[in-house]
């Protein structure tokens, strides 16, 4: 994610956007008119945005390297005590500060939409470091800073390589110090979560043993390498000696609950989604919702096959899948017949005619992802492209093996896929964020607007007839029905065991008899739910997106078209949709009754 290398990360948000909006209409893509001057509290709010977000990228310099500012590329912050103290200090002065500095009162709508991004950016930071505790209870934390701090400097072409490698360089001479405070700060953690740490260090240690070495091969600069063999030398010693200290001290003495409580449970979805709803009336919905869309699969698989189990059917399905060597190019068949349809219909405006380019997913993380969008960051000035990944099975597999693996791309599922990932799901999202002026809503998202708006682009493009009728739109029904099954189990899971008392063990049964998942990848889910509290945002997203789009119709009338509804929603980057819901339809617009 850096061709610019500006004095100070101020310097470079000052040229490449203004602080914050002024009010535009929401509905309909325009030519821009000529911008007022700004009142005294945007100018107000915009100073405030740019000395925090200056701040900011100090104090986290990996946030610095994945927003595409590189200055801070060779630093790496924020996992010492002294830090983590320093840190909550600075947010809740912020916080205090933030009132008495703007008046929220008089800001128009969308700079007010950014006042309360902000203000809920610090108070879940603050949570975060003083209720949820992280660092405290969960031994990946850790992990985290080791993997994503290199990670991020191999995984997009920002700069010359012998410049990211440099870079890389400076930050492993950081590394065993991250290890090195681990263990003072660990206090009792889940056993399942220094179990699930005790796997993840594989892979921690394959990136500083393996991959680096592979991504850095063609520097040739010798001194460069030798600096980066000895820093990757006392980085794997200091691997070797954390997993030790995970498997001998730690392991044995974890005892402690992964459940965050009901409290902080509903302060964490409302600083981070801005949703206040009770969470027994997020349950009640949750358990209607999936019943419901478990009689649709039944029904869906009974016109597909009579008389066959459901599963049965759609496991069946999985075999139409291309071959290895052709799943590059029918993925990209399939994204420009989905991105046509959008303009035919009149989905939604694609604003750029740059496609997202489909590759094969990077080697040092095919284990990791089957598919995914890797797109850049909201300031970076030089690799701005973004990749559709998709894995190849390996090659050293068996022939049963690649099957199974391809059977994830079988022609029923990837166009549900590419239509979440790409269009019109988080690619054509990024090409809307991209043209925010808004800092803050380019920056601060919410996982419940961006994964809620890629599930909701799945049944919606299907009901608006992608795929054509018959028994070939059934087959895609039954792939995106099982998909949101899988989300609404999530959904389930995540309230049910942080506020609901479930059990790990429960949570594997849920995923398995709910959502009829595998052993294998039931347990996987249920492991991530319990360190991944919020990870209920898609099925939560997707609800209210669909509300919102109720509404919409309603108070637009016959003015109401999907286009129109498309371009408003994702035109403000992905804010929480209670903010979207705000920009659109006007402070004063009373919430749904349906609730």
């Amino acid at each position: 994610m850096n061709a610019l290398r500006p004095t100070s990360v101020l310097a470079a948000l000052l040229l490449l956007s203004p602080g914050c909006t002024t009010s535009r209409p929401a509905a309909r893509v325009e030519s821009p008119a000529v911008t007022p001057a700004p009142s005294s509290a945007q100018v107000a709010l915009r100073a405030f945005v740019d000395a925090h977000l200056e701040e900011h990228f100090r104090r986290s310099p990996m946030s610095a390297t994945y927003a595409g500012l590189h200055a801070h590329d060779g630093e790496l912050r924020g996992f010492r005590p002294e830090e983590r103290a320093s840190d909550l200090t600075y947010l809740k002065a912020r916080l205090a500060a933030l009132p008495s500095v703007v008046d929220r009162a008089a800001l128009p709508p969308e700079d007010r939409a950014d006042y309360d991004i902000l203000e809920n950016h610090f108070r879940a930071r603050i949570l975060e470091l003083e209720v949820v505790r992280s660092w405290e209870r969960n031994p990946n934390a850790y992990l985290g800073f080791a993997s994503g701090s290199v990670f991020q400097l191999i995984n997009r072409d920002f700069a010359p390589l012998e410049d990211r490698m440099r870079s890389a360089v400076k930050r492993m001479a950081v590394v065993p110090e991250v290890f090195a405070a681990a263990p003072a700060s660990l206090q009792n953690p889940p056993k399942l979560w220094t179990e699930i740490a005790l796997e993840q260090v594989k892979g921690t240690r394959a990136l500083y043993a393996q991959t680096l070495p592979q991504a850095f091969a063609p520097v040739k600069d010798a001194a460069l390498q030798e600096a980066f063999q000895r820093e990757q030398a006392r980085c794997l010693e200091a691997i070797d000696g954390y997993i030790r200290f995970l498997k001998d001290d730690l392991l044995p003495r974890s005892n402690g609950d992964f459940a965050i409580g009901e409290e902080t449970y509903r302060q964490k979805l409302q600083y981070e989604e801005g949703v206040t709803e009770s969470i027994d009336s997020l349950l009640a919905w949750g358990r209607s919702e999936m019943k419901r869309t478990q009689e649709q699969f039944r029904e869906v698989a009974g016109r597909i096959a009579p008389g066959k189990a459901p599963m049965d059917v759609y496991r069946e399905l999985g075999r139409e899948h291309p071959a290895p060597a052709e799943l590059v190019a029918t993925t990209e068949a399939t994204l420009e017949e989905i991105r046509q349809f959008l303009i035919d219909r009149r989905i939604i405006t694609v604003p750029s005619e740059v496609r997202a380019k489909v590759a094969e997913t990077p080697a040092f993380s095919r284990a990791l992802s089957f598919a995914s969008m890797s797109t850049a960051g909201p300031f970076e000035a030089k690799a701005t492209e973004a990749y559709y990944y998709v894995t190849p099975p390996d090659p050293a597999w068996s022939a049963e093996q690649t099957a199974q693996h391809m059977s994830f791309y079988n022609r029923y599922a990837l166009p549900i896929v590419s239509i979440h990932e790409a269009y019109p799901g988080h690619y054509v999202q990024f090409l809307w964020t991209n043209r925010i002026p808004s800092k803050v809503r380019r920056l601060f998202g919410s996982g419940s607007f961006s994964e809620g708006w890629g599930l909701y682009t799945e049944q919606m493009m299907l009901d608006e007839g992608y795929g054509g009728t018959g028994p070939q739109v059934d087959r895609l029904r039954l792939n995106q029905l099982a998909l949101y099954l899988q989300r609404l189990a999530r959904y389930m899971a995540g309230l049910s065991l942080h506020t609901r008392g479930m059990t790990y063990a429960q949570a594997v049964r849920l995923f398995e008899e709910e959502a009829y998942m595998t052993r294998i990848n039931a347990e996987r889910e249920a492991r991530r739910g319990t360190s991944d509290p919020t990870y209920l945002v898609y099925a939560l997203g997707k609800k209210m997106l669909m509300e919102l789009r109720e509404e919409a119709k309603v108070k637009w009338g016959k003015d109401f078209s999907l286009q129109r509804f498309h371009d408003a929603v994702v035109s403000h980057g992905y804010p929480p949709v209670p903010i979207v819901r705000q920009l659109l339809l006007g402070e004063d617009a009373a919430p749904p009754t349906s609730r």
